[in-house]
């Protein structure tokens, strides 16, 4: 296998329902594809953000089929393969490699925990076998993640050749990435950060390869990306200043998922909004106001 490095903005699609929670096909790949045309670094599907937790074992194999389909090779595809049960996580990593994705990604059983290292190493080494592919570990605190130690997630990337990345979204945010690149260990590929790109300039000081924020505004992050990059920190800080209005306004209705999925309907990426189990985002006046200046505030920097 050929060695290949991630870097920059892999974006972590949001999945399209409709009011009644039917997965919208249609929606989810012209998601795909926009995502791609916005600028975005790689893809991402399903992980927390896509509502992967309550999405079933032959939805989450065939949106990984249409992700690899649409994206053609355009970016890479890291696919979400975490489940309640190694076993589980082992047969959707065979399946998303016979569907040709570049990475997996998983953070370790959230239902009932891993009860030892050993445990953990063995869900990842059984991952890495099964692929065959570079993988991703997602760290998450408390109550979904496992809230690993960043000396554990250096010690995996060391013991499991192809266990190479993390995406880390435990607290303290930023010391957690510096706990895992301090050390600078060469088997540790790259960290991303998550946050929906909140914390981006910060991170990037830190040294990290990337980050992976939601759809809803992938242009605007990839062009902040681009501009630390580069080198313009001035420019980078006007930008993220005014992305972080929405940011902060799209948290505000009803926490994240929901509202930045009406953001992607009024940027005319999908039809819906609403989320599985949860229904449609209901907005009263104040909070249509809100989520339109915001949008205002930010569209001069939206390429698409």
């Amino acid at each position: 296998m050929a060695e290949t490095s991630f870097r920059g903005i892999y974006v972590i699609t949001n999945t399209p329902f409709d009011d009644d929670g039917a997965l919208l096909w249609d929606d989810l790949e012209n998601t795909f594809d926009w995502i791609i045309r916005a600028g975005c670094h790689g893809v991402v599907w399903p992980v927390m953000a896509s509502e992967f937790s309550v999405l079933s074992y032959p939805e989450r194999v065939e949106g990984m089929r249409r992700a690899v389909a649409v994206t053609a090779g355009r970016v890479p595809v890291v696919a979400g393969v975490a489940d309640t049960s190694q076993a589980g996580a082992v047969a959707l990593t065979v399946a998303a490699a016979e569907a040709g994705v570049d990475a997996v990604l998983a953070m370790p059983p959230w239902a009932t925990k891993l009860a030892s290292r050993d445990l953990i190493e063995a869900y990842y080494r059984a991952i890495a076998e099964a692929g065959e592919l570079p993988v991703f570990i997602q760290n998450v605190g408390p109550p979904l993640g496992s809230n690993l130690p960043g000396s554990l997630v250096v010690e995996l990337c060391e013991r499991i050749p192809l266990v190479q990345y993390l995406k880390e979204e435990k607290d303290p945010k930023g010391q957690a990435l510096s706990e895992v690149l301090e050390p600078n260990s060469p088997a540790v590929r790259g960290v991303f950060s998550g946050s929906n790109c909140a914390y981006l300039i910060a991170d990037h000081a830190r040294g990290v390869a990337g980050s992976m924020p939601a759809a809803h505004m992938v242009d605007v992050d990839v062009q902040i990306w681009e501009l630390l990059e580069a080198g313009d920190l001035e420019a980078a800080r006007q930008m993220h200043k005014d992305k972080m209005v929405l940011e902060s306004t799209v948290a505000s209705p009803r926490g994240g998922w929901l509202s930045s999925k009406e953001v992607l309907r009024r940027r005319g990426v999908i039809s819906c909004a609403a989320a599985r189990n949860q229904g449609p985002l209901v907005l009263d006046e104040v909070d249509e106001a809100q989520i339109e200046y915001a949008i205002d505030l930010v569209s001069p920097y939206f390429r698409i």
